[in-house]
């Protein structure tokens, strides 16, 4: 682990069911989402300090923060309160932005500072902007439950390619990946079941968390919480590999408890927030590249006493591979 422990805590080197991360590149600081202990902790990569620093804290209920590059503002979900709030650096109590977000799972903001938010208790996906004060309906349909391709069930995550407008939704209970392209009224499985079908083998996914995209070479990555793993989709594939976990639930180093979110840093190392073990994973991928069905790599775990040991890891996709 890298931050937090295998148990419960509320000092500055401790977490108490950590729900999401964000990582600000600019600064290489990794902010969590501390819910349980009701406060923000941000984590300086540069340095081998294990201690955080609150930025936030007296905040019921926090899923998801977004931090602004321009501002250093700080866009927080509230599951329990129904809404996304704002803070602005160095503020003691946040403002409420848009209308109603029922069971708000995931903020991210886009380069022209719309808000997009997850409204988990109506299906939806939303964007807030800031010029009209109003929001509108992106994905999904409102209170319309369902595994078609115009809808979702309990979404919890969103990821933006600004660059071609395309977002991908961690469409949780329908235990898939769905991609949406601007404008589109329906959108493309490209990630677990399109029938909505749970399961634990590599082309099936168990409620999925999160979601995130390599934008150069598309290839998505799913934290696959009830399967306690994080997958490796390839473009256009229908099976997955498992890259951490997958190993049954626990707390050793190969292992996770209910993870439910990943960040990548400018390096390739994968932080995985590991929710039920009360920690931060980081994993240092030796080849993050794309990688051929008949590719194989090795992984690196930093655990709290630094001490570095190698996992190695490897599938059989499709034929023609072997194990090393």
């Amino acid at each position: 682990m890298i931050f937090g422990s295998n148990s419960k805590g509320n000092g500055s080197n401790e977490l108490n069911l950590p729900q999401g991360m964000f990582l600000h590149e600019k600064t290489n600081m990794l902010y969590v989402v501390d819910t349980d202990n009701r406060r923000i902790q941000m984590f300086s990569l540069n340095q081998t300090s294990t201690t955080g620093i609150t930025v936030a804290s007296n905040i019921n209920s926090m899923y998801a923060v977004y931090v602004d590059d321009d501002e250093m503002t700080m866009y927080i979900a509230l599951r329990f309160e129904n809404r996304v709030e704002k803070w602005i650096k160095g503020a003691l109590n946040g403002e409420q932005i848009g209308n109603q977000c029922k069971q708000c799972r995931n903020v991210w903001l886009d380069k022209d500072k719309n808000v997009y938010m997850t409204e988990s208790g109506t299906h939806s996906i939303l964007k807030w902007s800031p010029k009209t004060n109003t929001s509108i309906t992106i994905s999904g349909r409102i209170d319309e439950q369902g595994h078609t391709t115009d809808r979702l069930y309990f979404p919890t995550n969103v990821y933006f390619n600004q660059a071609n407008d395309l977002w991908y939704i961690a469409d949780t209970l329908n235990h898939r990946i769905q991609k949406w392209n601007n404008n589109s009224k329906e959108g493309i499985t490209v990630a677990g079941s399109k029938d909505g079908i749970a399961g634990n083998n590599a082309a099936l996914l168990a409620n999925p968390l999160y979601v995130w995209v390599d934008e150069q070479s598309n290839v998505i990555y799913v934290v696959d919480s009830d399967n306690d793993r994080v997958q490796r989709w390839l473009p256009n594939e229908l099976f997955g590999s498992t890259i951490v976990g997958g190993t049954g639930v626990g707390s050793k180093s190969n292992q996770l408890k209910q993870p439910t979110s990943l960040v990548f840093d400018k390096l390739g190392n994968l932080y995985v927030c590991d929710s039920k073990n009360h920690r931060i994973q980081m994993y240092a991928l030796i080849d993050n590249q794309p990688c051929s069905k008949n590719h194989s790599y090795s992984l690196f775990t930093k655990t709290n006493n630094m001490n570095i040991f190698i996992i190695l890891l490897s599938w059989i996709m499709l034929i023609g591979s072997r194990l090393i």
